[in-house]
Parts: structure tokens; sequence; C-alpha cells
């Protein structure tokens, strides 16, 4: 196995390095020291970068249209057209068009998914028979109700579905629904399997999206109402569904539409082969921009270790940062190393893949 390769499979460092960019500066790192082949396999979750991802690996087409962004304004976002046995697959990406960083900050009860409704009904005018939504990365939390608006679910008597408060709704028509969601495989790809309700749920991420410790009880209290209202509506009951929670509730959403909820991850690990790279590597080296109790709740890098452990490959996690929550050890990886510190994100994470490696040996 002198001559086995390493497999460099990181999640995004987000805010900093996307999926791709990672995988390089690691890959820069591991030159330094190591002359065995690199394997590249970036894996996101779901969260930000997906996309750019899976066109790199596969063949497919992308495609661009202008739709509204989370906090309403005008947004141009992307999405993958492919050709599969059972008909074009659109890969959608949430954060292409609901992202922190897109478009100006307003209030979380203000912040609409209706772009993403928007870019679903894109991909159905361009052929698209089935659809896979990432659900991760993004900046709201309104249960989805903007996406089904924009889909042509009505809610009488709501001053404005596409944004404002859920505690407004009062009951949802879905008789006029595009219909041709009815003959559409839908999966939401799910950065982390929780709920749409409680402690674990849509509302775990809230704070990083900018929420204030206040307003959680009435945001609760709103996701809690529009679960009541929706799920009466659409005759289902789909609130405790693992990745119900993801985005903000938005694989509730889909959940009611009929989507099955996986984990990101794992789809977009078999997407791009990294199970077959990983069974003939030496080493995998992972990571993410912090690594804590969620790496291990279906993150890239958790799922890495999962793949990993199956094939007897020992694996190690270059992290932004590490939380006290994340053991290194009960994760599955022989060594976890922080980014270094004072440098650029790309050299601070190749430095610390270049430092792990030549541990390693």
């Amino acid at each position: 196995m002198a001559d086995a390769p390493i497999v460099i499979a990181p999640n995004a460092f987000k805010g900093t390095l996307s999926p791709l960019a990672a995988a390089e500066a690691m890959a820069s790192g591991a030159r330094r020291v190591s002359r065995r082949p690199l394997i590249l396999r970036p894996l996101p979750d779901g969260g930000d970068g997906t996309l750019d991802v899976v066109l790199a690996v596969r063949k497919g087409t992308r495609v661009s249209a202008v739709v509204t962004g989370a906090c309403g304004d005008a947004v141009m976002a992307s999405y993958g057209l492919f050709a599969t046995p059972r008909g074009p697959l659109a890969v959608i990406e949430s954060a292409e068009v609901l992202g922190l960083w897109r478009g100006a900050p307003c209030p979380l009860a203000a912040r609409t998914s209706f772009g993403l409704g928007e870019l679903m009904r894109h991909a159905l005018d361009h052929g698209a028979r089935s659809l896979s939504v990432a659900l991760g990365g993004t900046a709201t939390c309104d249960a989805g109700v903007g996406c089904l608006t924009a889909l042509a679910a009505r809610f009488p008597g709501h001053p404005d579905p596409r944004g404002g408060d859920l505690a407004d709704l009062r009951a949802v028509d879905v008789q006029g629904l595009d219909r041709r969601l009815s003959a559409t495989r839908i999966v939401g790809l799910a950065d982390v399997m929780n709920p749409l309700l409680g402690p674990g749920g849509a509302l775990r991420f809230a704070l990083q999206k900018g929420a204030r410790a206040e307003d959680l009880a009435g945001l609760a209290a709103g996701l809690a109402h529009a679960a009541d209202v929706l799920e009466t509506g659409f005759g289902a009951a789909v609130r405790m569904r693992p990745g119900s929670g993801a985005a903000g509730g938005l694989g509730f959403a889909l959940a009611l539409l009929g989507a099955r909820l996986t984990s990101g991850a794992r789809t977009i690990a078999r997407l791009i082969g990294l199970p077959a790279a990983i069974a003939r590597a030496s080493l995998v080296v992972t990571g993410e921009g912090a690594c804590d109790d969620q790496t291990l709740a279906g993150k890239g890098p958790g799922v890495v270790a999962e793949i990993a452990r199956r094939h007897s490959c020992p694996a190690i996690a270059v992290c932004g940062r590490i939380e006290p929550s994340f053991g290194a050890s009960i994760a599955g990886f022989v060594d976890c190393v922080p980014v270094v510190p004072g440098l650029s994100p790309a050299e601070g994470v190749a430095q610390a893949t270049a430092a792990a490696l030549a541990a390693f040996r």
C-alpha cells in the first residue's frame, strides 16, 4: 500500500472556504510532506458549495435564474440539470437562493423561502422530473411557507405569506398547487436530521441566523402554529420526521409535498463516488469550520469517518476550531488538528494538513 492514495474530502469552512477551495488547500499542504497520489472528493452536506461539487464531478448543465432572496430582493441563483435514466434531475442548493450572505439583512421573522419555490418551478419549466434539494446554510426560518406560496399554495387572509409573522396564518388552500409536483420525485438533502419542533428542531440554528435570544419563544410559537395549519391543510403529519427542521423548516414543507428527507452528506458521497475512493486509500483527510457535536449528526466529516471505518482506513480531521463537545476518538478520527491561526484561510488549512500528515507518518 506504499502507493495507495490519500483522499481529501472536506466540507466547507463556512464563511472562508468552499468545499472545493478547502480541498485544494488541504491538497497543497499534503503535497508538502507526501508524495502519495491524492484523490480530491470534497463533501458538502447539503449546505453551501453542494452544487459546485456535484457539477465538478458529474456531467451536467448549470442553469441560472433571477429569483427572490430571503429578504425580498432579487438575486441570481443557479441549479444543476443532469440526465438520468429516470429523466432530467435538477440539483438545487437552497443556499444559492437563501444563503446567509445573500442580499441585505432583515429580521429573521421577516425572511422568506419564496425564492426556493421559484427556482423549483423554473427547474420544472426546464424539464426536470426529479428534484434533489440541498437543505443547509439558509438564512430563513419560515417553515417553508414562502416556498409553498411560490408553488401556488394559498394562505387566505394572510397579509404577506412570502414573509412576516407565521402567527398570521389561518388556513392553507392546496387546490392550486403546481400539478407537476405530484408527478415529480423530490428528495430533500438535509445537513442535520432534526425535526421541525423541540429543543433540537429548526430553531437550533436560529442564533447563527441572527435571531436574538428574546426572539426564540415567539419564533417557536410561530413554527408550532404553522405546523398545525399546514398539516391540517395537507392532511399529513410530518413535523417530527427527521430532517423536517432542516433549513428553518424547509424540510417540513418538502415533506408535505411528498419528499423523501435524507442525509445530504451520505447522498452526495454516493453521487461523487467517495466510498469507492476511500476503499483503495491509505488515509482520508476531512474537516470543516467547526468540529462539534453537530459534526457527528450527519455533517460531512462525520460521514467521511463512517465510510473510512467501514474500509478500515484511518481518518484525520482538520477544523477551523475544535469545540469541547467534539471527541476525535469517538468520532473515529486518529487525529483532529486545528487550523493554524494568523494566516489566510487557505494557508492555515494547508499548514494544518501538512503538520497532521507529518505526524501521522
